[in-house]
């Protein structure tokens, strides 16, 4: 049940950043407006799960090795902080600072567009995902949850 609650999140947010980032792509016109709304989410959901499954293969010793998990599940500060670093990252990457400014070609005009930093965007959408996919509730949480469920009579 926790894993499905993290993959769940987990999708939902990347989903939502991802959107976000397109919203902010988006230039007007009808063209652009039925590709928001058709085509954006459903290459949102690919990368998410994508990302969900690299991620996941990532962390499978957070999972899956008793000694990670226990120390992980105890620390799980780490797991908050390393979310906050994913977003701030995400954050940065739009900050007129840090954006990137590439030349496009547009029916023969050459225009320069203002993107997002991509080593900051993309650093922020992994780390971010990894963060919420491998967020445990606290150490001490789970013991007393067990605690409890133990003591409980069905």
């Amino acid at each position: 049940m926790l894993f499905g609650l993290q993959l769940g999140f987990t999708f939902v947010v990347l989903v939502g950043i991802y959107m976000l980032f397109a919203l902010l792509d988006y230039t007007g016109g009808f063209d652009s407006f039925i590709g928001f709304i058709v085509f954006q989410p459903v290459i949102a959901a690919v990368l998410s799960v994508l990302t969900i499954i690299l991620c996941f293969i990532i962390g499978l010793p957070i999972r899956f090795n008793r000694t990670v998990n226990q120390w992980w599940t105890k620390n799980f500060i780490v797991a908050f902080m390393l979310a906050i670093v994913g977003f701030t990252f995400l954050i940065l990457s739009v900050l007129p600072l840090f954006t990137e400014v590439v030349p496009v070609t547009i029916d023969k005009d050459s225009l320069n567009e203002t993107i997002p930093n991509g080593w900051f965007a993309i650093t922020g959408w992994f780390v971010t995902a990894f963060a919420l996919l491998h967020t445990f509730p606290p150490y001490i949480l789970k013991q007393k949850t067990i605690t409890l469920l133990n003591t409980i009579k069905l």
